[in-house]
């Protein structure tokens, strides 16, 4: 079976592959040739043309086929590089890239689906889409690479796993790009909390901010030269530019102690990149970073905190209605929600009930309700003057959306209970 023909997807068994006939009959009729062959460029663009100038499902239904398949390998040769220290399960690692059922129809709305067409897809809000396939193939570009390549790529920087992920210590990102996204405050506090060295913090700040511009440069140049994302690595001119009085080494070393030190920090554990020659992204920025330029963070944190809980009094009473409704029939899940309101991780969840991670997961389904929470609450926040930058462009906007929504999920302190886990055990304390 070819790889445009075979869909590779989670299922309570694990990764499997699942053939829909539809995309062979596809094939068959207008595209013979891809019966046979081998996964290609030039094929990934043809059916990519085809599916942009088409209403049909089907030219989009083979590609999602064909990118199921590296999303596979890259999560198979994480888990088997990094399972047995940090413990992480292939199957959670799978939730959040193999979502997709092969469907011809994808949800635009609460109220409506359509088509599963090109698009369909490239008119849904930004944000997070649901199955991951659409987001990888909306926002694919051919100008700056491959398809597999552009699938790690997001899948490598999705939020979601990324959490799933640092919660097991372990950062999907390189230390040249840990030390950029990482503001001063971070690299401080990390070296205060974890860093034994002979150097003053002062002047690990010092070299911290010498990096970044000169890191941005470099990135610059290296994309230019090679029309690679990842890869880079600091040459000795620029490390002797950094710090024309150190050893290059020296500086190298200094610089990889600081990463380290802010991964202990983020992570509770000294653990190493992913793969030092690739980079994930950027680190999602919460709400909570904000600079020392700009409004008080204190009095930022009074106006996110009470949108984020509007949205989610106006938002969540009648989901959790529909699914009280339910709880008298299967116990097992209103004891989810008690678990998920305590703070109890999806996999501690489903070892509690006897039950597949991506049960639980479907069934609190965190990823689409904190994306609609966030985005009311990013709606209210743009009318306020602190907030108003945020309205000026749609990358701005996103940002906010993600921080909003990262602040929802993840705990700003080690042992708090997030916003929206305490808003659904208080709701679950009130039946």
């Amino acid at each position: 079976m070819g790889p445009y023909q075979e869909l590779r997807m989670l299922t309570l068994q694990g990764i499997c592959g699942k053939s829909p006939a539809t995309a062979s009959a596809f094939l068959a009729h207008e595209r013979p040739e891809y019966l046979e062959a081998e996964a290609s460029r030039s094929l990934d663009l043809g059916l990519l043309e085809v599916a942009k100038s088409t209403d049909s499902p089907l030219p989009l239904l083979c590609l999602r086929c064909r990118l199921s398949h590296p999303l596979e390998a890259w999560l198979k040769a994480t888990f088997n590089a990094h399972h047995e220290r940090h413990g992480i399960e292939l199957k959670a690692m799978a939730s959040y890239a193999l979502d997709d059922e092969g469907a011809l129809t994808i949800r635009r709305s609460k109220e409506s689906t359509a088509d599963f067409t090109y698009s369909v897809i490239s008119s849904l809000p930004k944000g997070p889409t649901s199955p991951f396939s659409a987001e990888i193939l909306r926002s694919f570009d051919p100008a700056l690479c491959g398809l597999p390549h552009w699938a790690r790529l997001k899948i490598q920087s999705n939020n979601e796993l990324k959490a799933y992920l640092k919660q097991h210590g372990l950062l999907l990102i390189s230390d040249w790009a840990l030390l950029r996204n990482s503001s001063p405050r971070r690299v401080q506090e990390a070296c205060q909390a974890h860093l034994r060295s002979s150097a003053t913090i002062e002047s690990l700040i010092a070299l911290h901010s010498g990096f970044m511009p000169l890191y941005d440069l470099a990135k610059q140049e290296f994309m230019a030269l090679t029309g690679k994302s990842s890869g880079w690595q600091p040459g000795l001119e620029f490390l002797q530019q950094l710090d024309p009085a150190q050893e290059p080494f020296n500086t190298k070393e200094r610089l990889l102690a600081i990463a380290k030190a802010i991964r202990q920090l983020l992570t509770g554990s000294a653990n190493q990149s992913l793969d030092q020659s690739l980079e994930a992204g950027y680190e999602p920025v919460t709400p909570s970073s904000a600079g020392s330029d700009g409004p008080e963070p204190a009095a930022l944190k009074v106006l996110i905190d009470a949108a984020l809980e509007r949205a989610m009094d106006n938002l969540l009473p009648a989901v959790m209605q529909k699914e009280a409704i339910k709880f008298s029939k299967d116990e097992g899940r209103k004891l989810a929600f008690e678990l998920y309101g305590q703070g109890l991780s999806q996999r501690d969840i489903a070892q509690q009930l006897k039950h597949e991670q991506p049960w639980v997961s479907k069934l609190l389904d965190e990823k689409r309700r904190s994306t609609e929470i966030a985005i009311a609450a990013a709606i209210e926040l743009k009318r306020q003057p602190e907030f108003i930058s945020c309205g000026k462009s749609v990358e701005a906007a996103e940002r906010l959306v993600n921080a909003l929504r990262n602040h929802l999920v993840e705990p700003e302190l080690e042992g708090d209970i997030p916003p929206l886990r305490r808003w659904v055990q208080q709701y679950i304390n009130q039946l």
